[in-house]
C-alpha cells in the first residue's frame, strides 16, 4: 500500500474556471485539510505528510492525504453530480466487496473519502480476454446484488431515464440547443440537429422492442478501466468499482456497453465477433439466474439498450452544464458535443464504423 502521494496531474482546459480555482484556493484546502483530519480522528487515524491535489476538473476535484496506514482520498464533486456522496455510502452497505467503502462523507457537499485500494486496472489487464470476462461477470453479479435494493428518491440529482423515454429526452435536447446562437459553444449546424431528431425516431423504433424482464435500476455509466480497483491480494482478481458520479436510473445493462467501448479505446482495436459473444454470454448468464429468465429474451435486450450509451452519456453531463461558467463551458463544449455526435450517429445513412471500432487519437479524457 504507498505511503506517499502520486504527483499532481496537469491542469485541464478549464483550469481558469470558477470551479478550479475554488478548489485550489488557500480557503478551500484549508478548509477541506481541516474536515478530512476531523474524520480521520475518528478513526484513530492522522495525517503524517503534505496533501496533494491531484485532479482539479470542473466537474470534481481529487485530493490525497498520507498517513501511516497508507494513502486516503477525498473527492468532491460539482453540485451536477451532487448524489455520488450519498450513493457510495448506500452500495457500500449492501456490496462492501465490490465497491469502495467511504471512510466519511459530507452528503450535502458531496464530499467522500476512502483509503487507497491499490492500482486499478492496466492496459495489460484490459487487453487480456480472461480479465475482461472477469471484470465483466463481476460487474453483472455486483449489478444484480443491488437489483431493486438502492431507492433513487434517495439519492439528489439521480436522474430517471426509462429507455422508451429516450427519444423524448434527446428531443429536448435538441429543442434547447436549436435556439443557441452561433457564438455559443453547445450551436450545431441544422443539418446535425436534423440527423439527431431522426436518431431520436431510431432510439423509439429500437427501445420498444424491450421487454420488461429487467426492470429500471442503477446503471454505473462509467464502469471505466482507471475505475476499477484490481484487488489481487487473495491470489486471483476481484475487481471493486468507484466512481458513481455519472450513475443514472435507467436500464442497467447499459453499463455493459459502457466498459466495452472503453476496452476498445484501451486496446485501440475493435472487440472480435469471438470476443464480444463471450463477453455477452458471461454477462447474461449471470442476469438470468438472478431474474430466471430467458437467456434469448435477455440477450435480445443487452443487444437494444447499445443505442442509449450515447444518451447517457449525455444526460449525465448535462446535470453539469448549469454549474459551469462561461469559460468552463467553452473548454470543455467538446465533451456533450461528442456525445451529441454518438446519438446523431444512430441515424447515419452511410456506412460507418461500428461504435466499438478503435477510438480516435486525442479522444476526450473524462
Amino acid at each position: 500500500m504507498p505511503h506517499y502521494p502520486p504527483p499532481a496531474r496537469p491542469l485541464g482546459p478549464d483550469a481558469e474556471g470558477q470551479w478550479v480555482g475554488h478548489w485550489l484556493s488557500p480557503e478551500w484546502t484549508q478548509e477541506v485539510d481541516a474536515w478530512v483530519a476531523e474524520r480521520l480522528a475518528e478513526h484513530g487515524r492522522h495525517v503524517s505528510g503534505v496533501p496533494v491535489t491531484y485532479r482539479p476538473r470542473f466537474w470534481s476535484v481529487v485530493r490525497s492525504y498520507v498517513t501511516v496506514e497508507g494513502l486516503v482520498w477525498l473527492k468532491e464533486n460539482n453540485p451536477g453530480h451532487r448524489h455520488e456522496a450519498a450513493l457510495a455510502t448506500t452500495l457500500a452497505s449492501l456490496a462492501p466487496d465490490d465497491v469502495i467503502v467511504p471512510l466519511a462523507v459530507d452528503r450535502e457537499r458531496s464530499r467522500l473519502l476512502t483509503d487507497d485500494q491499490g492500482p486499478t486496472l492496466t492496459h495489460a489487464d484490459v487487453a487480456d480476454r480472461p480479465t475482461r470476462r472477469t471484470v465483466v461477470r463481476a460487474l453483472a453479479r455486483l449489478q444484480c446484488s443491488l437489483l431493486g435494493r438502492v431507492t433513487p428518491t434517495d439519492h439528489d440529482g439521480l436522474i430517471v431515464l426509462p429507455p422508451t423515454s429516450a427519444g423524448d429526452r434527446v428531443r429536448a435536447v435538441l429543442n434547447e440547443w436549436a435556439t443557441f446562437p452561433k457564438a455559443h459553444p453547445l450551436h450545431h449546424d441544422p443539418a446535425v440537429l436534423a440527423r439527431v431528431r431522426r436518431a431520436a425516431d431510431v432510439l423509439d423504433q429500437q427501445t420498444a422492442t424491450l421487454g420488461d424482464a429487467v426492470p429500471l435500476d442503477l446503471e454505473i455509466n462509467d464502469v471505466y478501466p482507471a475505475n476499477i480497483f484490481a484487488d489481487r491480494s487473495t491470489g486471483v482478481l476481484r475487481p471493486r468499482f468507484f466512481d458513481f458520479g455519472n450513475a443514472l436510473w435507467a436500464h442497467p445493462f447499459v453499463t455493459l456497453h459502457g466498459f466495452l467501448d472503453s476496452v476498445v479505446e484501451w486496446t485501440r482495436a475493435p472487440l472480435s465477433v469471438e470476443d464480444r459473444r463471450e463477453l455477452y454470454d458471461a454477462y447474461v448468464e449471470i442476469w438470468s439466474d438472478r431474474l430466471d429468465a430467458d437467456p434469448r429474451v435477455l440477450r435480445h435486450d443487452l443487444e437494444t439498450t447499445e443505442c442509449l450509451v450515447g444518451v447517457h452519456r449525455l444526460v449525465s453531463w448535462l446535470r453539469l452544464i448549469p454549474y459551469a461558467d462561461p469559460l468552463e463551458l467553452e473548454a470543455r463544449a467538446e465533451i456533450p458535443r461528442k456525445y451529441l455526435a454518438e446519438v446523431a450517429a444512430l441515424a447515419s445513412p452511410v456506412p460507418r464504423l461500428p461504435r466499438h471500432a478503435a477510438a480516435p487519437p486525442g479522444q476526450v479524457e473524462l
